[in-house]
C-alpha cells in the first residue's frame, strides 16, 4: 500500500508542478538532494518529485499546494487515483477515485465494445502516451484488424480516460498515469466478441496511410536537421539550417494534384535554400555568388572532397522540379530530366508518389551530410 501511495504522490507532484517549482519546494524543505544542485535544469522532473514525495506526508502536501499554485502542463481532468483525487484547479481530496474510473471504463466498453477495448488497451500498452499514428498501429495489433479511432477519442475525455495533449500542430494522446492500473484491471475482465470486424480498405484509411508515411519521413527530416545543426555548431561554431516551422508543417501534408505538389515543392525548396549563408561562406575560400546548393557544394568540396556527390545531385533535381515548371517559371524540358531522375516517365506523374520520392531524396541528402559530420567529429 505504501509503495502504491508513494507512486501516486510522485505522479501528483509531477502533474501539479513544473521543474522550477519542484526545485523551490525541495530547497524550502532543506532536502539534501536539492542542496547539491545549483540550477533546476540540472535534474529531471521525476527525480525531483520522487525526492519530495519521500519526505512529505499528506498534511505537508496539502500545505505545499496552497502555497505553490498547481500548474497543469497537461489538462487531464484533474487527478483520479486510489489515494488522491483532485479537481482541475488543484483542490486535493484524500479519497479513492477507482470506482469512478471503473464505471467509466465499463460505460465505454458497453457502448462501443471491442473498439473501445482496442483503443484503451493500446493506450495502456503505450504507457499512456502516444502519437495518433502510433496509436492506430497499436490498436491494430490489439484487435487484429485496423480501426481508425477519431470518433471515439473525442468521447473519452468526458469519461476522464484519454485526453488530447501536445501542441495544436503536433497533437498526441494521453491516458493519465494514475488510472492506467485501474483501466488495465477492467480490460482484463472484458470478454471480446467471438465475431471479429473485417478489415475494410476505405478511402479514408487509404488517405490515412499516405499521411502516416509522409509524416514518418518528415519526422526523420526534422530529427536529422536538428542533429546537423548541433554537429555543425560543435565543429564550426555556427548552425547550418535556419528554422522554418511553417515550411516543415506544409511538407507534412499529402499531395493529391499538381497544385498541391507546387505548394509542397516550394516549401521543400525553402528548407533547402534557408541555410546560414553568411556564416558558411566564411568557412570556404571559393565564394560562389549565390545559391544555397552552390555554397554547400563549395563547402563540401573544400572540407570533405570525397563526399557522396548524390547529396548535391538530389538537391539540384528537387530545385529543378520547383523552378522549371509553372507557376514559378514557364515549363522547361529540364523538367522531363528531373522527373526521370525520380523514376517517373509519364506525364502527368502520380503527384503523391512524386512528392514522396522528393521527400525521400531530400532525406537521403541530409542523412548523407550528417554521416559526414559524424564520421569526422
Amino acid at each position: 500500500m505504501q509503495d502504491e501511495k508513494l507512486k501516486e504522490r510522485i505522479s501528483l507532484l509531477m502533474r501539479f508542478f513544473w521543474l522550477d517549482d519542484l526545485f523551490k519546494i525541495g530547497k524550502e524543505l532543506n532536502l539534501l538532494f536539492f542542496e547539491k544542485i545549483q540550477n533546476y535544469w540540472e535534474m529531471n522532473q521525476y527525480q525531483a518529485a520522487t525526492e519530495i514525495a519521500r519526505n512529505i506526508d499528506d498534511t505537508k502536501l496539502l500545505e505545499l499546494t496552497k502555497k505553490y499554485i498547481p500548474k497543469y502542463g497537461l489538462q487531464l481532468g484533474g487527478f483520479h487515483g486510489k489515494y488522491y483525487t483532485t479537481t482541475e484547479t488543484g483542490e486535493i481530496r484524500f479519497e479513492d477515485s477507482s470506482n469512478l474510473i471503473k464505471t467509466n471504463v465499463q460505460k465505454a466498453l458497453k457502448k462501443w465494445g471491442d473498439r473501445a477495448y482496442g483503443l484503451l488497451q493500446a493506450m495502456v500498452n503505450k504507457n499512456g502516451h502516444v502519437t495518433y499514428f502510433d496509436l492506430i498501429d497499436e490498436i491494430e495489433k490489439v484487435l487484429g484488424y485496423e480501426f481508425i479511432p477519431s470518433y471515439l477519442l473525442s468521447r473519452f475525455a468526458p469519461l476522464n480516460l484519454v485526453f488530447k495533449t501536445g501542441s495544436n500542430k503536433y497533437p498526441d494522446w494521453t491516458m493519465p498515469s494514475e488510472i492506467i492500473p485501474i483501466v488495465q484491471e477492467e480490460l482484463r475482465n472484458f470478454k471480446r466478441p467471438a465475431r471479429r470486424y473485417l478489415t475494410k480498405e476505405t478511402p479514408d484509411i487509404h488517405l490515412l496511410k499516405i499521411e502516416k508515411e509522409t509524416s514518418s519521413i518528415v519526422d526523420k527530416i526534422v530529427e536529422f536537421r536538428r542533429n546537423i545543426n548541433l554537429l555543425f555548431e560543435q565543429k564550426f561554431k555556427t548552425k547550418f539550417f535556419k528554422q522554418n516551422e511553417m515550411a516543415i508543417n506544409d511538407i507534412r501534408k499529402p499531395c493529391s494534384n499538381e497544385e498541391e505538389f507546387n505548394n509542397r515543392i516550394m516549401s521543400l525548396a525553402l528548407l533547402i535554400d534557408e541555410i546560414e549563408t553568411e556564416s558558411i561562406l566564411k568557412l570556404v575560400t571559393s565564394k560562389p555568388q549565390y545559391g544555397s546548393i552552390n555554397i554547400l557544394e563549395s563547402f563540401l568540396n573544400e572540407k570533405y572532397p570525397n563526399y557522396n556527390k548524390t547529396i548535391i545531385k538530389n538537391l539540384r533535381f528537387i530545385m529543378t522540379l520547383r523552378s522549371k515548371k509553372y507557376p514559378v517559371h514557364r515549363d522547361d524540358v529540364a523538367l522531363i530530366d528531373a522527373l526521370g531522375y525520380f523514376g517517373f516517365t509519364e506525364l502527368p506523374p502520380d503527384w503523391q508518389e512524386l512528392w514522396e520520392a522528393c521527400l525521400k531524396r531530400y532525406l537521403d541528402s541530409i542523412q548523407g551530410l550528417i554521416s559526414i559530420l559524424i564520421a569526422t567529429s
